[in-house]
């Protein structure tokens, strides 16, 4: 169980020289502004075309774009910084693409209710070495995520931060799933799920030369959740929709508390190997039946493994899954 594991609060955030490159990360997971620095020492022509070409027209920014409401605000933002700049020098010019994209957004209609919205995180294969600043060189995972903490009844419509951690960890450990059958608790947006495919999918190609990744496993109680997992999973930008072993599954934690005949079947059947989760210690009342279906899990003969990576909101409720999960003689807390 991992509590401390470091992680940018806005996604995989990796250390980069560039400021600039930052921008576009923060920019790219709906960083708020006030987490957004910039450097008052650039030439104004690096700023614009950093601004006009790597964010305006990033082909995948603009084909998986952040909220119409936050580009509005940034780009606001942006343009504050270039005029800033281009008062040095009376030939320094913005370019009408940025403001004509910035009056377009002006003039849209606002919605009382956060629409939804494309974010995407940049991450790296750690075996690559130091961080180049040009952002094609970086893995991507983008999701179409809620803005609203509650959508449909339910907190699994968007990415939290326990998420992040577990995934910053799998990036340092990835020899812990690219080839282990893996099943995912409480999937939400497939956030987890996309990156252990990518993962996978690095040990099928050259030197490694397996032909089949291993299976994933990815569940959640709602179904409207559990769509949008598949759809983000399945978005052609992802390195996951070319990962042929991926499986979705309603699965209800309290199926574990009306004996182990209902779910005992699935994971022997599924011979997962370790079992996931993030962020799925919210709820006491759903306490017993988690620690139960993680106790079913590991009791098959083929799970070795369980990773829960948790956000400490409510002290009682740590304490009571802690007593809970330490009664089983499978689990080692970390």
């Amino acid at each position: 169980m991992m509590q401390g594991l470091g992680s940018d609060a806005n996604g995989l955030l990796p250390i980069s020289d560039s400021f600039l490159s930052s921008i576009l990360f923060r920019y790219s997971t709906l960083a708020p502004l006030k987490d957004i620095s910039f450097p008052s020492n650039i030439p104004f022509n690096v700023a614009h075309e950093f601004f006009l070409r790597k964010i305006l027209l990033n082909r995948h920014l603009k084909q998986y774009s952040p909220s119409e409401s936050y580009q509005q605000s940034f780009w606001k933002w942006a343009l504050v910084q270039l005029e800033t700049l281009s008062q040095s020098d009376e030939d320094n010019e913005i370019d009408e693409c940025i403001y004509a994209h910035y009056l377009s957004l002006r003039t849209g209609a606002r919605s009382e209710i956060p629409p939804n919205s494309f974010i995407t995180h940049y991450w790296k294969f750690p075996e690559t070495g130091v961080y180049p600043i040009e952002e094609v060189c970086y893995e991507t995972i983008t999701l179409l995520e809620s803005r609203t903490t509650i959508e449909a009844g339910t907190t699994g419509l968007r990415t939290w931060r326990a998420s992040l951690v577990l995934a910053q960890y799998f990036i340092q450990h990835a020899y812990l799933v690219d080839t282990s059958n893996v099943l995912e608790l409480g999937s939400g947006t497939g956030f987890i799920g996309i990156l252990v495919a990518s993962l996978q999918l690095h040990t099928t190609i050259p030197p490694f030369g397996r032909e089949m990744p291993s299976a994933i496993y990815l569940t959640d109680v709602n179904s409207t959740v559990l769509v949008r997992c598949q759809n983000n999973v399945r978005l052609p930008c992802n390195k996951s929709s070319s990962h042929p072993n991926i499986h979705y599954k309603s699965l209800d934690w309290l199926d574990s508390l009306s004996g182990q005949e209902s779910l005992k079947p699935f994971f022997n059947e599924t011979k997962v190997d370790i079992v996931l989760g993030a962020d799925i210690v919210f709820d006491p009342v759903l306490v017993p039946p988690l620690v139960k279906t993680i106790f079913l899990a590991l009791s098959s003969e083929h799970t070795r493994l369980a990773f829960i990576a948790l956000t400490v909101r409510n002290e009682e409720t740590l304490k009571y899954f802690l007593d809970e999960i330490g009664v089983s003689p499978f689990v080692h807390n970390h």
